[in-house]
């Protein structure tokens, strides 16, 4: 992973990284981010997505998981980061410990 952080990239939140750089160099089971194209929150600042562990965090989740609910591609999010077990963040309206259950209970997730 990137150890410098990318201060020039708009939405990069936590810590001055830019998340589509580390989510490139991630390894990952399903590649496919064409259907990011069409997410609504290309181009939002990333800290709704990305909340720091601090108070307020639920505040922000909800708010992210409200404007997750108006995408077109929330089902490609959420598959994509279940497939990947994407630890961070809200991803098609799914909240980390959301997405764990899944990966605890072997829960396939077709996107549909």
């Amino acid at each position: 992973m990137s150890t410098t952080p990318d201060k020039d990239k708009t939405g990069s939140g936590r810590g001055g990284y830019s998340y589509m750089q580390l989510l490139s160099e991630w390894e990952l089971v399903n590649r496919d981010t064409s259907w990011m194209e069409f997410a609504r929150c290309r181009g939002a600042d990333a800290s709704l997505f990305f909340a720091e562990p601090t108070v307020g965090r639920h505040k922000k989740q909800t708010e992210a998981i409200k404007y997750c609910s108006n995408c077109v591609v929330y089902k490609n999010c959420m598959k994509f980061a279940i497939d990947n077990r994407i630890s961070h963040g809200v991803w098609g309206g799914l909240t980390p410990t959301q997405r764990r259950r899944y990966w605890v209970n072997g829960v396939a997730h077709d996107g549909e």
